[in-house]
C-alpha cells in the first residue's frame, strides 16, 4: 500500500516538471527557424520621411523653379532700336529682396560688384542692391538706391514675368509712377515708336505684336523722370545737349511722392 508521503512526493515532482517545461517554451529559440528581424525596405524608408523635408528629386525641382527659361518669354530676342541691345539676357533679372531695402543704408552695384554713382543712365540689367553699415550722407546716393527699389521690380515684372501678372498686378507694381504723374498719358496710336503710358504698355504686350523699343523707352524714361524728381544739383543734360526734365516740365529735385 502506497503511503500518503509517497503520493505527496510524486505530485510535487509532477508540478516541478510542468513548470520547467513552460519556462522553456517561453524562452526565444536561437535556432535558424526563429522569426527574422524586419528591416524597412527603401520604399518604406521614404514613406517615413517627414512631408516637409524634400527628397533629392524635389530639391532639384525647387532649385529649377528659380530659373527662368528666357526662350519662352515674350521679350526673348527683342532689341531696342535706340541702343540695339536685347531687352533681356541671362543673369540680368534683378530679383530684389525686400529684406535688403533700408533707406539710407543702400548702394547700387553692377554685375561685378562695383559701386554705381548716381547717374541719369537707366538700369541695364544685373545690377544689385547692397546694405551698408554706415548711413549714406549724400542725398543723391540715397535717392539713386530708392529709385532702384522702384524700377528693378517694374523691369523684372514686365520683361521676365509678364505672363504671370495680371493687369491689376501691373498697375499696383507701377503705383509710384502713377502717383508722380509719370507715364499716365496715353499715346494717340500704338506702334513701335509710340511713347506708351503704363496701361498701354501692358495691353501692347498682350496684343502679341509687341516690339522691344517702345517698352524699353517706357522703362528708361520712367526711371529718368523719377531721377528728375529725386536728384538735387544734378545736370540732366545729355551728350546731345537735351535735358529731358526741362523738356517735360518736371520740377527737378521736388521729391518723389510715395504711397
Amino acid at each position: 500500500m502506497i503511503s500518503k508521503k509517497s503520493i505527496y512526493i510524486f505530485l510535487s515532482l509532477l508540478i516541478l516538471v510542468g513548470c520547467a517545461k513552460q519556462v522553456e517554451e517561453n524562452i526565444p529559440s536561437n535556432t535558424t527557424e526563429s522569426t527574422p528581424i524586419q528591416t524597412p525596405t527603401k520604399a518604406e524608408t521614404f514613406k517615413s520621411t517627414p512631408s516637409n523635408t524634400p527628397t533629392d528629386q524635389n530639391a532639384d525641382e525647387i532649385e529649377s523653379d528659380d530659373e527662368v527659361d528666357l526662350t519662352k518669354l515674350w521679350s526673348y530676342g527683342l532689341t531696342s532700336i535706340r541702343t540695339g541691345e536685347p531687352l533681356i539676357a541671362e543673369g540680368d533679372e534683378h530679383k530684389l529682396e525686400d529684406s535688403l531695402i533700408s533707406y539710407g543704408y543702400n548702394l547700387v552695384v553692377d554685375k561685378n560688384g562695383n559701386i554705381l554713382s548716381p547717374r541719369a543712365a537707366p538700369l541695364h540689367g544685373g545690377e544689385q542692391l547692397i546694405l551698408t553699415e554706415e548711413y549714406q550722407n549724400d542725398h543723391n546716393v540715397r535717392e539713386y538706391a530708392r529709385i532702384y527699389t522702384i524700377m528693378a521690380p517694374i523691369r523684372d515684372a514686365i520683361l521676365y514675368h509678364y505672363e504671370e501678372i495680371s493687369r491689376e498686378d501691373w498697375l499696383k507694381i507701377t503705383e509710384v509712377l502713377t502717383l508722380n504723374n509719370i507715364k499716365t498719358k496715353d499715346a494717340a496710336e500704338i506702334n513701335g515708336r509710340s511713347i506708351l503710358s503704363t496701361e498701354q504698355v501692358y495691353d501692347y504686350i498682350a496684343s502679341g505684336k509687341a516690339e522691344g523699343s517702345p517698352v524699353m523707352r517706357y522703362l528708361e524714361e520712367a526711371e529718368l523722370e523719377l531721377k528728375c524728381l529725386a536728384f538735387q544739383e544734378f545736370d540732366f543734360t545729355n551728350p546731345e545737349g537735351n535735358n529731358h526734365c526741362i523738356e517735360h516740365n518736371i520740377d527737378i529735385g521736388s521729391g518723389i511722392k510715395l504711397p
